[in-house]
C-alpha cells in the first residue's frame, strides 16, 4: 500500500501492536492471524476487516480503507487558531493580531508563512508581517505517520532506506497547506519542528539520532531555499520548544516558569531569564490517540469529553457526530471517570465486572486494560520527567510562577481531571495555563521581527539539557508515578 502511495494509518509502523492499519476485504478474505484476533472484535473479523501489516496476499483482491484522516486534512481554523496563537497572557495586544471578524481575506503584499511540523499534525499560518497580522491558518495530517506514530519509528524508517519517501511526504503535505492558503513554495517560510522532523524535511541522515550520544546533524538557525529553520537545543529538545520558551517569554521572566508540551516526545523546560533547563521523555502517542485501541486524532466524531453518573455514560464528540473513537482529551476523561467510579484501582487494574473486551463507551468504542497501561506509561513519563527536572533546577512547586501547557491537546483537556489522574501536579492547578501552539506563535513572532533572532539563538545555545535516560532519580519517580491516586 505504501508503494502505491496509499497513506495507510500505521501508528506502530507495521509491528502489529497498534491495530490501526485496518482494511476491509471485499472478497477472498484471508484467514485472521492471532494478532488480528487480539485487536479486532469477532464482528469486525466477520465483516472482513483485517490488519494490513498482518495480511499476506497473492493474486487479485479488493479492499476498502479507513479514510478518517481525511477529516483532518486542510481544515481551516481561521479565527479560533488566531486566538489560540495569541492566547498567552502578558502578550502585547499589538504583538499578534487577527482578522477573524472579517470575511475578506486580503493577500498581504509580502506574505510569510509560519509552519509548525508536528509528528502527528501540521499547522501553517499565512502572515502579514507589515501589519503583524495572521490572515489565515490551516491544519493537516503529517502523512509520515504511515511509517509510525512516533519519532523513533520515523528515524528507523529513514535509516532503513525510506528517507527520500519521508521527505517527499512532508513536502507534499506542506505544499497542500500552502495551496489552501493561496500561496506556493516561493513564499518565505519560517519552520519550527522537533529535531527529527527538521532532519526529515531537509533529507538529512538520521543515523546519529537514534543511537548514543544522539548527535543531530544540524540544529542551527539557518535558511535553506528561502525557508528559515529555527534553532533547536538537542536531538530530543527541538526548535518547537525553543519557540515555546520565547513565545511564553520564559527567557525574560524574573520568576521560574515551566513549559510542558504534552506531545509524543514529552518535552519540557523550566527556568527564567537567568537559567533554563530542558528535558525530553518518551511519553508516547497515547494523548494524541495513538496506541489506544479505539484512539484517534482530534477529528469530527472523536469522543472528547466523558462523564459517568450512576452508571450512565454521557459523552461529547467533536462536531456532535457519531463516535468514531477516543481523542486525547477523551482518554484523560475516561481514565478519571473509571477511577472515580472505582472501576480502576490504584495500580491500574480494571474491575472484574468490566467485560474482557474492555469498558464500552459507545458502539464499537471500548477502553481496554492495555489502554490503561498506555496511559500509565505516558503520565508516569511526563510527571517523572517534570519532578526530575524540578529537582535538578533546585526548586519546589511553591517557587514556580506559572506552568504553561503547550499544544492543542493542552487547550482541550480538563485540567482538574488531568491533575486528578496524576498527569499534572495538583499543587500547580491554579497556576497552570493552557497556551495553545506556542511553537507556531514563536515562528510567527520571528516572522514579525527578525530582531528576535538573537533570543532564539541565546535560548538554544544556553539551555542546559537534563538526560533522563541516565537519571536514577527519574527511574525512581517513574515507578512512583505509575500508580493512580484513589478518589
Amino acid at each position: 500500500m505504501r508503494e502505491k502511495e496509499y497513506r495507510i494509518h500505521a501508528d506502530c509502523s507495521g509491528l502489529g501492536t497498534c491495530g490501526k492499519c485496518r482494511v476491509r476485504f471485499i472478497s477472498d478474505t484471508p484467514k485472521p492471524t492471532d494478532t488480528e484476533k487480539k485487536h479486532l472484535s469477532e464482528k469486525a473479523l466477520s465483516e472482513g476487516i483485517r490488519l494490513a501489516c498482518q495480511t499476506k496476499v497473492s493474486g487479485d483482491f479488493t479492499v476498502e480503507m479507513d479514510d478518517l484522516d481525511d477529516a483532518m486534512e486542510i481544515a481551516s481554523i481561521k479565527g479560533s487558531y488566531a486566538e489560540e496563537i495569541a492566547s498567552i497572557e502578558g502578550s502585547d495586544t499589538e504583538e499578534i493580531a487577527s482578522i477573524e471578524d472579517s470575511d475578506v481575506e486580503v493577500m498581504p503584499r509580502n506574505p510569510v508563512v509560519a509552519i509548525d511540523i508536528g509528528t502527528t499534525t501540521l499547522v501553517a499560518a499565512l502572515l502579514d508581517p507589515g501589519r503583524r497580522k495572521i490572515i489565515k491558518a490551516v491544519t493537516g495530517v503529517n502523512h509520515q505517520r504511515s511509517f509510525g506514530a512516533d519519532v523513533i519509528s520515523r528515524i528507523q524508517a529513514a535509516n532503513q532506506g525510506n528517507g527520500a519517501e519521508l521527505k517527499e511526504l512532508i513536502h507534499s503535505d506542506i505544499r497542500n497547506l500552502l495551496s489552501s492558503l493561496g500561496v506556493d513554495e516561493t513564499v518565505p517560510e519560517i519552520i519550527t519542528a522537533n529535531t527529527t522532523m527538521q532532519h526529515l524535511w531537509q533529507g538529512l541522515s538520521c543515523e546519529t539520532l537514534g543511537v548514543a550520544p544522539y548527535t543531530p546533524v544540524d540544529i542551527s538557525c539557518r535558511t535553506i531555499e528561502g525557508c528559515t529553520l529555527l534553532p533547536g537545543i538537542s536531538t530530543y529538545v527541538g526548535a518547537d520548544i525553543v519557540s515555546g520558551i520565547v513565545a511564553a517569554k520564559m527567557d525574560q521572566s524574573e520568576k521560574p516558569c515551566i513549559l510542558i508540551d504534552l506531545g509524543t516526545n514529552g518535552e519540557m523546560a523550566i527556568g527564567n531569564r537567568d537559567k533554563i533547563m530542558v528535558a525530553s521523555t518518551a511519553a508516547g502517542p497515547a494523548f494524541e490517540g495513538g496506541n489506544i485501541s479505539c484512539g484517534t486524532a482530534g477529528i469530527p466524531g472523536a469522543i472528547s469529553g466523558i462523564t459517568i453518573e450512576r452508571g450512565a455514560i454521557k459523552y461529547e464528540t467533536i462536531g456532535g457526530l457519531t463516535p468514531v473513537g477516543l481523542c486525547g482529551s477523551g482518554v484523560v476523561e475516561i481514565v478519571y471517570e473509571l477511577l472515580k467510579e472505582e472501576l480502576i484501582d490504584d495500580i491500574g487494574l480494571l474491575d472484574d465486572a468490566v467485560d474482557e473486551d474492555g469498558f464500552r463507551i459507545a458502539d464499537q468504542v471500548f477502553f481496554t486494560q492495555k489502554d490503561i497501561r498506555e496511559v500509565q506509561l505516558a503520565k508516569a513519563a511526563i510527571r517523572a520527567g517534570l519532578e526530575t527536572l524540578l529537582q535538578a533546577y533546585g526548586i519546589g512547586y511553591d517557587q514556580v510562577d506559572t506552568l504553561y501547557l503547550a499544544g492543542g491537546f493542552g487547550l482541550k483537556i480538563n485540567l482538574e481531571k488531568a491533575c486528578a489522574i496524576g498527569l499534572l501536579p495538583r499543587k500547580l492547578l491554579n497556576r497552570t495555563k493552557a497556551v495553545g501552539n506556542t511553537s507556531l506563535k514563536g515562528a510567527a513572532l520571528y516572522a514579525f521581527d527578525e530582531g528576535i533572532r538573537d533570543r532564539f539563538i541565546r535560548v538554544a545555545s544556553s539551555s542546559e539539557e537534563v538526560s533522563l535516560a541516565d537519571s536514577g532519580v527519574f527511574q525512581e519517580k517513574y515507578m512512583e508515578q505509575m500508580y493512580f491516586e484513589t478518589m
